[in-house]
């Protein structure tokens, strides 16, 4: 058994992921009763392999478990997929793995490009950087959940302002529902990627004062990139409750979380592709080196 969850690597998960997005892809041509209990089995296949490798490398890697940018990707990844999977078989007519396994697949190939090596530690980094690096997982989860809602409903409004027929086999929520989803989702992107932000202060603070880390810049790149996702989200929430009485809030509302997305994917190939002081040792300081660290 120990082998066999040794085994496992990130294309066996990314694969299964992969099959279960075609098969949903699928049904947009026919109809197959078949399908769908092979797309639930692949998605779950998927997520047991993925939960394996996450565990296997949270006991066996020296520093503290699951503490590298490469490993907050896949477990971003992984919240993302367990949603899918469960949201498919409780609502099997809503296509909802053609929304989130793109998503998914597109976490899993930034954790390819990042970084592998884990931040450094000591008892304080440990506390907040779990702090940060979970308040970020959250923000970015949220936003994730909220732009799959909002394309929703504009796909949705779309075709019933045309007076087009549902399409074959597929049953979207209901637009009051999509529309509350997009609202919370907001709200909750903007307080907890606020807070990662400043847990992110103060996990600097206290890799200064122990001397682990250079301080980061003000200048630096993911203090920039971060600061203006944390912006974007807090406007984007306050714009959703200001026109929360105009008739066309809920269209504003999903264009709102589609565009956060888009800014959030910003951020990631900006971490993904640019030079950072971030997570790098004083050691290291002598050459920037490209960081990839989860927004």
């Amino acid at each position: 058994m120990i082998e066999f969850v040794s085994g496992i690597s990130v294309v066996c998960f990314a694969a299964s992921y992969l099959v279960a997005l075609a098969c949903e892809v699928s049904r947009l041509w026919f109809r197959s009763g078949l399908r769908g209990a092979a797309m639930v089995g692949f998605m779950a296949a998927g997520l047991l392999a993925h939960t394996l490798f996450l565990v296997w490398r949270g006991v066996n890697e020296p520093a503290v478990p699951l503490s590298s940018a490469f490993d907050w990707y896949l477990l971003a990844a992984w919240v993302l997929a367990g949603g899918s999977l469960w949201l498919t078989v409780s609502n099997p007519r809503t296509p909802v793995g053609l929304f989130m396994l793109p998503l998914v697949l597109g976490l899993i190939g930034g954790s390819q490009l990042s970084s592998r090596d884990p931040f450094p530690q000591s008892p304080a980094t440990q506390i907040w950087g779990a702090i940060h690096g979970g308040f970020n997982l959250a923000a970015s989860v949220a936003v994730a959940i909220g732009a799959i809602s909002g394309l929703m409903w504009l796909i949705q409004a779309g075709r019933l302002a045309r007076k087009q027929a549902p399409l074959q086999g597929f049953r979207m929520p209901s637009l009051e529902k999509l529309s509350h989803t997009c609202r919370r989702t907001l709200l909750t992107a903007a307080w907890t990627a606020a807070a990662g932000f400043v847990s992110g202060l103060v996990l600097n603070a206290v890799n200064r004062q122990r001397g682990l880390l250079e301080t980061v810049p003000w200048n630096d790149p993911v203090v920039l990139r971060m600061g203006g996702l944390v912006a974007w989200l807090v406007v984007a929430a306050l714009m959703s409750r200001a026109v929360r009485r105009r008739p066309d809030a809920a269209r504003t509302r999903a264009v709102l979380s589609v565009v956060s997305l888009c800014v959030l994917m910003i951020s990631i190939l900006w971490g993904l592709f640019g030079t950072t002081r971030h997570g790098v040792p004083p050691v290291e300081m002598a050459q920037p080196t490209a960081r990839g660290a989860l927004p």
